[in-house]
């Protein structure tokens, strides 16, 4: 796999991402680094970087250079988000040295050019129809609205939560009225934006950023969330609303930080909430959804995948689930795919019996592509550490509790039981009917795997008959198939525990 490096230089931060790229156009980004700079202070009335920005800039980018050198890069992707306000003069030149230095040729986009990677990283990540897309940084908001994969309206602010800092400074106006003048420019601010304030109701608000990612790790401690993933977590106004409170609350000194996040100053988290809660205020929304890493997403979809710069991806589920197989599980690509096909010919075949609604198709979908994922970590149980590996991975187009399923699903397929323990820990995830339908989905499961186990794919189709008691369960292979229908009569006995009836395999 070719390795690609993002590297994103912004006025308060230097940030370096590691991507594995596929000749297959599939890519999953697997570290990343980020260190504080100061390019936006410290710069006289002549608005130069003086040269211990410069100095410490270089420092900090020589440092990604030993990264990407231990890590094998081959390519690199150099961006910088800078605003005409925050624009240092010789910003060119500065470049141009760090090119002299590190190697690192940058290009600055502009904030068209930002919008359209925060729209490619979203709409390429999630199965959301109709969004709009707020992206905040330390000094910008990003806004655009999109419907059916066509951008409707785009928008950019120049502040974000340091900016607003630096015009309310709380240690001169004192904190109560510092958080009452800032909320009040938010709301102006977001009120100026006339597009903004007529969102139809369908629209989804999709939060992306660090601080996004921040205020998803601040709510899933608040409400005990059991799943330990940003990407995709539902937060709703009164949760948000709840963080702000206790936020402002706190003594917002610029020395103290908040324990679980990464923004190292307390002021500027709250100041970076209050803008979120705004936004949905000014909206009328009740919650969001948090994305992570959409900017940065984006470049390596335009780079990887090209296509996605004139159409974006038109099945993320599918995309993402062979992105993450393609890393962890190479070899059993044709394996894999096979049994998903025979995965869902039985779930078609069975239906009258198993009675699950279609959203479960995700479901067996990602089981059936995983299953075998666990192999990398110990290959006599790895249906045990597929599981965990599926609920640490990063799958798009589909909920939390989809993963999860996914992921209790894969763990049966060397047969065995759900973990009673790991149920309970996610049951406030879950509907009534998930626990029968994972049983079932996981016999499905075996079954598909054993008629696929000398990874052949000799078997092409599968019919069921119900017959009393019975399923007659009929196989068309192209060659011999004896072995095939030896192993899967082995999950016979599962099959009548859940379905109630005997299978018959001919």
């Amino acid at each position: 796999m070719e390795k690609i490096a993002v590297i994103l230089v912004e006025t308060y931060s230097a940030k370096l991402y590691i991507a594995s790229a596929s000749q297959d156009n599939y890519f999953i980004l697997h570290d990343e680094e980020c260190e504080p700079i100061k390019l936006g202070l410290e710069m006289d009335d002549d608005h130069f970087l003086k040269k211990p920005q410069i100095d410490a800039t270089i420092r900090v980018l020589k440092n990604f250079r030993k990264i990407c050198e231990l890590y094998g890069v081959t390519k690199t992707i150099a961006v910088a988000n800078l605003f005409r306000e925050t624009k240092p003069k010789n910003i060119y030149s500065f470049f141009d040295e760090v090119f002299a230095t590190c190697g690192f040729r940058f290009s600055v986009l502009s904030p068209e050019e930002q919008n359209s990677n925060i729209y490619l990283g979203t709409i390429n990540s999630f199965d959301i129809p109709k969004g709009v897309v707020v992206h905040l940084t330390a000094d910008s908001m990003h806004f655009v609205q999109y419907n059916r994969r066509n951008v409707l309206s785009q928008a950019v602010l120049n502040f974000g939560p340091i900016t607003l800092l630096n015009m309310y400074p709380i240690e001169e106006l004192g904190k109560e009225n510092a958080l009452a003048k800032i909320k009040k420019y938010i709301t102006t601010q977001l009120g100026d934006i006339e597009w903004l304030k007529s969102v139809e109701e369908e629209y989804q608000v999709v939060l992306s950023g660090d601080y996004a990612t921040d205020l998803s790790k601040m709510v899933r401690k608040f409400k005990k969330y059991p799943l330990d993933r940003d990407f995709g977590y539902v937060a709703s106004k009164e949760n948000i609303n709840f963080i702000c409170d206790q936020v402002t609350a706190l003594d917002l000194d610029k020395n103290k930080k908040i324990k679980l996040i990464n923004e190292p100053r307390a002021d500027v988290f709250a100041a970076s909430v209050e803008i979120m809660n705004c936004l949905l205020e000014v909206m009328n929304k009740p919650q969001a959804t948090i994305c992570t890493n959409a900017f940065v997403r984006g470049i390596l979809y335009g780079e990887v995948v090209p296509s996605t710069l004139e159409k974006p991806i038109s099945d993320v589920l599918g995309f993402s689930v062979i992105s993450e197989t393609s890393f962890h599980d190479k070899e059993g690509e044709k394996h894999n795919e096979q049994v998903y096909n025979l995965s869902i010919l039985l779930f078609k075949q069975l239906r009258v019996l198993h009675k699950l609604p279609r959203g479960y198709v995700k479901v067996l979908r990602v089981a059936s592509f995983m299953h075998d994922v666990g192999k990398r970590i110990n290959f006599l149980k790895h249906a045990k550490y597929s599981y965990d590996v599926i609920i640490g991975s990063d799958i798009f187009g589909m909920t939390h509790r989809e993963l999860v399923l996914a992921a209790f699903v894969a763990s049966l397929h060397q047969g065995g039981e759900v973990s009673p323990s790991e149920w309970v820990k996610y049951k406030d995830l879950f509907e009534e009917e998930d626990i029968n339908a994972v049983m079932k989905l996981g016999v499905i499961l075996r079954l598909a795997e054993a008629l696929d186990r000398t990874k052949n794919s000799v078997i092409v189709d599968i019919s069921c008959d119900i017959l009393g008691d019975s399923v007659i369960m009929k196989t068309i292979a192209t060659a011999d198939n004896t072995y095939e229908i030896q192993k899967a009569l082995e999950c016979g006995k599962d099959f009548e525990k859940y379905f109630n009836k005997k299978l018959e395999i001919l």
